[in-house]
């Protein structure tokens, strides 16, 4: 019976035939067809024996969001994606945590975990990063990317102004469509919970799902980070 073992790197028929994401590394007698499909490269193999195996090669992401809850692991997960890349550029959108204690105290914590090549980028004008090409991003994250993007249109005083928000949503998810980076983004899932008791942050959960589901539909791989682990969606 023809033997098929899969890894990180590949696949191996018979320990004889390799398959990749790059291509086959052949062995005589065996016929191999590919065909490209929404989950990746498929092989299809033909034994010297006449028997059939068949193994799918996952496309590589380009664009990946990382979503969960608080303390899920969602940060951790993001951090494991980019770890064979030691030029990545991590993008902060919580500032700098200089007007409050606790929060630098979770920033230094984050930064105690990095790699000490990876590169930082403290900012919410997302934009320009993704437009231009460069090194891998880490963004952590699209939730405190909208907070302060709600600070910065005043909405919080005016309901009225969110229409300024969606429209830099959509601007923001026209350059993370198109970028040309690697790069891998952690962001909240917030509603699942008691709906909030005022409009203002009920405006904020809706417009929170709003954005993690236009980034989802414009992402080649979206996961879910619950209690630590973590599932594809």
């Amino acid at each position: 019976m023809a033997e098929l073992i899969t890894g990180p790197d590949g696949a191996v028929v018979d320990g004889v035939l390799r398959l990749g994401a790059d291509g086959t590394v052949g062995a005589a007698g065996y016929e191999v067809t590919t065909t490209r499909t929404a989950r990746g490269l498929r092989y299809d193999v033909l034994t010297p024996a006449g028997e059939q195996v068949s193994w799918t090669a996952p496309t590589a992401a380009q664009r990946t969001l990382v979503l969960g809850g608080a303390r899920s692991g969602k940060s951790t997960e993001a951090e494991r994606l980019m770890a064979d890349h030691p030029d990545t550029v991590y993008v902060a959108t919580g500032g700098d945590g200089s007007a409050d204690p606790e929060w630098a105290e979770r920033i230094a914590l984050h930064r105690s975990r990095r790699p000490a090549s990876w590169g930082l980028v403290e900012t919410i004008d997302l934009e320009p990063l993704l437009e231009t090409p460069g090194p891998p991003l880490l963004i952590d994250c699209f939730t405190l990317w909208l907070s302060r993007t709600m600070d910065a249109c005043e909405v919080w005083a005016d309901h009225s102004r969110a229409a300024d928000v969606e429209k830099r949503i959509e601007q923001l998810a026209e350059a993370w469509s198109h970028t040309p980076r690697l790069v891998v983004a952690v962001s909240n899932e917030v509603g699942g919970g008691v709906v909030p008791a005022d409009a203002g942050t009920r405006l904020y959960r809706d417009l929170m799902g709003r954005l993690n589901a236009t980034l989802a539909r414009r992402s080649e791989a979206v996961l879910w980070c619950v209690a630590g682990r973590t599932v594809a969606l």
